[in-house]
């Protein structure tokens, strides 16, 4: 999009922030007022950044039965899946993700990462042995491409129609699977783990970028009824609500749920002292048993099982609250109660969380997220425990209920996410200052390494550093924080309120975001947006000279701001003198053509302290040069 003149009645609100005057004439035109090239608004996404009348989304339902076979860590499973045409297009062939084919000998994501990197999936011999694909009793034709599936329709599928297919399929359970998904022992974390339909949406059509274990998922919602057979000893946590009670706990641990259901209070289901004896905890020791759960409206599903696992639960709302760990993982004591406070929080602040059920499992992950189920390891202090919980489930918003392109965009969830945690962590640890530790990580590894802009794919990000790191979670949180105070914390947050309540159960793309921003800060921020995402510049401002002068009982105090950094930001300069002060924000067009420019301030006595930009949430990686004291 080309660059535009600022508008007058922009230019008259701008000055409205306080007096101020560029220090030079400007000059040629400055790239870094650039701005991104949107698509044109229409009907299915408008001009507000909402969805419109014509937007259209796919539906995937599923029902599976799976079972797991600990002797030879093989899962077998048989699903169907209804797959329902919303679209306006007729579709000859349907493409669905094989994401375990990531561990296939010779797959395309083992060319990329070596397999005892973190994300790395060579190395072992597994992928899906894919036994059937089926509809109505006729087999179907189907090209497999890496994690990748083509199925041939065997007559086109119009809009407005449904077609349901099945697949029988098994494969041998990785150790570290891409540190999505594996096992430890006599543990199972199964994620990624069924075929899975891809993406058709309106901006791609298809949407078959490989798996290659960086990225994340993309993926469509539907409702998912799945049958989970497992040696008796076993407990099984997953996505949904336990359907058959009776069937696979005792009654005293139907009655623990039953009063962690009432309140806050943190409930022992299956204790520590049980597990030397599964007669104690287990309705039988022999044999195997099937959990039943169902989910509705979600993207995914996972499930774990073990037979030596601590069960707490408590509840907040209606949401029962899980926490599954080994009884050696002795910090996740405290994991159901910080599970509650971050559900309680971020529904708080954006919108209720809508599930049944929120399980946190520990084990071989680090941490990782999927509807009502995070993933999360042992960790070794309570702060080191809630960062990742906390961080996992700020995911229940984005992606999992803002079902944003991970493949594509990873700082549309894992950086509002980050953003998200900054706030819910300061809630939880009052005494911490998780604004100024991501502000602070950021410009250290900036320094350290070589940056990539935020617009970058996640696949496309360096695997050998921090790149991902970076550009997916701590920059775009420190930007998040930047706009907040840009806009006002009030229009910001109301704002991050409607995005997520238009876009819950869909598809958003950056530039709904940005328009939905725009409309609800009333500012135009393209220069905003390409500077933070597309560019790695970063900003800089610095006092570069105070003057004061007396008249009449005021003084008149003109800063001049110098923008070093070539990321461009507002200057909010404050000036203090005793308890008076006062403030004046020079707009970002001031610096056009120029890097200074300065503001004029009145108190009541002579300045003692001036600052531009202060505190961390602005993302200033000078913070020395942001205070002037007399």
């Amino acid at each position: 999009m080309p660059l535009r003149l600022l508008p007058a009645a922009l230019l008259a609100f701008a000055t409205l922030l306080g007096a101020w005057s560029p220090a030079r004439a400007q000059g040629p035109i400055d790239e870094r007022f650039a701005e991104p090239d949107l698509p044109t608004p229409d009907l299915a996404r408008l001009a507000s950044g909402q969805p419109g009348p014509a937007y259209w989304q796919q539906r995937a339902d599923y029902a599976i039965r799976v079972t797991l076979d600990p002797a030879t860590h093989t899962v077998t499973g048989s699903e169907t899946i209804t797959y329902a045409n919303n679209s306006p297009d007729t579709l000859a062939f349907l493409w669905l993700q094989l994401d375990q084919n990531l561990f296939a000998p010779g797959s395309a994501g083992a060319q990329v990462f070596p397999p005892e990197g973190r994300f790395g999936g060579g190395g072992f011999e597994g992928g899906y042995d894919i036994r059937r694909v089926a509809s109505g009793g006729a087999a179907l034709d189907h090209t497999i491409r890496d994690t990748e599936m083509r199925i041939e329709l065997p007559a086109p599928l119009p809009p407005g129609a449904t077609f349901s297919f099945e697949i029988d399929w098994s494969f041998a359970v990785p150790e570290n699977g891409a540190d999505r998904m594996g096992r430890d022992g006599d543990l199972y974390l199964l994620a990624q783990w069924y075929p899975r339909m891809a993406v058709y949406d309106d901006v791609s059509g298809w949407n078959t970028m490989p798996y290659l274990g960086q990225g994340e998922f993309y993926l469509e919602y539907g409702d998912f009824d799945v049958a989970i057979t497992v040696p008796a000893t076993h407990l099984v946590g997953a996505t949904g609500a336990l359907e058959n009670p009776a069937e696979v706990l005792t009654a005293a641990q139907r009655s623990a749920l039953d009063r962690a259901r009432g309140g806050a209070e943190v409930v022992p289901v299956v204790a520590a002292a049980e597990l030397s004896d599964p007669a104690s905890f287990r309705p039988a020791t022999t044999g195997t048993l099937t959990w039943r759960f169902r989910a509705e409206n979600v993207r995914d599903f996972v499930w774990a099982a073990g037979p030596r696992l601590v069960w707490d639960a408590t509840a907040w709302e209606g949401t029962l609250i899980h926490a599954l760990y080994r009884p050696e993982a002795t910090q996740w004591r405290e994991a159901a109660a910080m599970t509650r406070h971050s559900i309680e929080f971020y529904s708080d602040y954006l919108i209720p969380y809508p599930y049944p059920a929120a399980t946190a499992i520990e084990g071989p992950v680090f941490g990782m997220e999927y509807p009502m189920v995070v993933f999360v390891a042992p960790e070794t202090t309570p702060e080191g425990l809630f960062d990742v919980l906390d961080h996992e489930w700020g995911h229940m918003w984005f992606p999992m209920i803002v079902g944003s392109d991970e493949r594509r965009y990873a700082w549309m969830d894992e950086g509002f996410n980050t953003f998200i945690n900054l706030l819910s962590k300061k809630a939880y640890f009052p005494e911490s200052e998780p604004v100024l530790e991501n502000t602070a990580q950021y410009a250290s590894l900036i320094r350290a390494y070589s940056e990539q802009p935020i617009a970058s794919f996640p696949d496309e990000f360096d695997p050998g550093g921090p790149g991902l790191g970076v550009g997916g979670y701590i920059k775009p949180g420190v930007m998040m924080t930047a706009l907040r105070e840009i806009g006002g914390h009030e229009l910001f947050d109301e704002t991050l309120v409607q995005y997520t309540r238009a876009w819950a159960y869909k598809h958003p793309m950056p530039a709904d975001f940005f328009r939905m921003m725009e409309d609800g800060l009333g500012m135009e921020l393209g220069w905003f947006w390409h500077n933070w995402i597309w560019t790695t510049q970063t900003s800089d401002l610095a006092i570069l000279g105070v003057d004061q002068t007396q008249s009449e009982g005021t003084w008149t105090v003109t800063v001049t701001i110098d923008q070093r950094g070539r990321l461009l930001m507002p200057a909010a300069v404050t000036a203090t003198a005793g308890t008076a002060t006062n403030t004046v924000t020079i707009p970002v067009q001031a610096f056009y053509g120029t890097d200074r420019a300065t503001a004029t301030l009145n108190l009541p006595a002579k300045a003692e302290e001036i600052t531009v930009n202060a505190g961390p949430e602005w993302g200033d990686i000078n913070p020395q040069n942001n205070t002037w004291t007399d």
